[in-house]
């Protein structure tokens, strides 16, 4: 069990706000400086630092979280292992691209053992992320951008990130310019969505933004976004898997302009991950922990 000083630390770095920390652990605020000025002597460093009237954390505080996620992640792993069960447990996060589009035969091949049981999130990037630091995920598989210095990661796969419209649309099978994208409407995810991220970081590069466009609709719902696009003149962009899924949906190229994206499987212990990942992956069954 993590001292409780470390919890105070933990919810200070979410909250980043004395008063904010203080109310949510129920403790005054001059506990909680007192519980932070404790770790930063224990340690030997600063841990939170004031630039004027507002609280940053420093970089020793980053190390701190990072290694505090994985033991956090170790104690639920044993937790786990203390109640008797002849079932094996996944919790699992996916991005919606991944998640609706590109694993479902990964998790029927999981799910052909009887003592194999699932629970899968599928949310944006950033609260998939926020789940995994406070150990609700097992892991998660999470396209487009993120930032590597704060979890473990490892590759899953690559795949095209194209211009997405419908069959009879002007721009199928074609290749346009920036100027004419945005000359349409854009459909897009929501914000910390990884196509979105992507997306808005790409046009960002050439020195535009999404407010070029004709129109910018923000729809969470991919299933919703390729009903609008097949029946519109809206434009989207997204991975290949999503435009193989369906059958009135065609792609286009934009000159200079070719993106691919990552999808990465992400957790905070990799000791326990890799194992889980491999299991989910293969169907092989969990060693037992000595």
């Amino acid at each position: 069990m993590l001292d409780y000083r470390v919890y105070t630390f933990l919810t200070l770095y979410d909250e980043m706000n004395y008063r904010r920390t203080a109310e949510k652990l129920n403790m005054t605020q001059p506990g909680v400086t007192q519980h932070i000025h404790y770790l930063e002597n224990y340690y030997g460093v600063k841990l939170f630092a004031y630039d004027g009237r507002t609280l940053y954390r420093t970089r020793n505080a980053e190390q701190l979280k990072r290694y505090l996620d994985s033991v956090r992640a170790e104690e639920a792993e044993i937790r786990g292992r203390f109640i008797p069960s002849d079932s094996v447990q996944l919790s699992v996060g996916a991005t919606k691209t991944i998640g609706e589009f590109v694993i479902l035969p990964q998790i029927r091949r999981f799910l052909d053992s009887p003592r194999h049981n699932l629970e899968l999130t599928i949310d944006n990037t950033g609260n998939l992320l926020y789940m995994l630091e406070h150990s609700q995920l097992d892991f998660a598989i999470v396209e487009g951008v993120f930032d590597k210095s704060r979890y473990g990661y490892h590759l899953y796969k690559k795949e095209a990130f194209v211009g997405v419209c419908a069959k009879d649309h002007p721009f199928a099978g074609k290749t346009v310019t920036l100027e004419e994208i945005f000359q349409e409407d854009i459909i897009v995810r929501e914000k910390l969505s990884g196509t979105r991220t992507l997306l808005t970081q790409a046009i960002a590069d050439r020195g535009f933004s999404l407010e070029h466009f004709k129109r910018c609709i923000s729809v969470s719902s991919f299933s919703v976004i390729c009903g609008l696009i097949a029946n519109s003149r809206a434009i989207t962009f997204a991975y290949q898997p999503v435009v193989r899924s369906r059958q009135d949906l065609a792609t286009f190229d934009v000159e200079d302009f070719k993106i691919s994206g990552e999808f990465h499987f992400v957790y905070c212990n990799e000791r326990i991950a890799r194992q889980k990942i491999e299991l989910f992956l293969n169907g092989s069954v969990l060693p037992q922990m000595e």
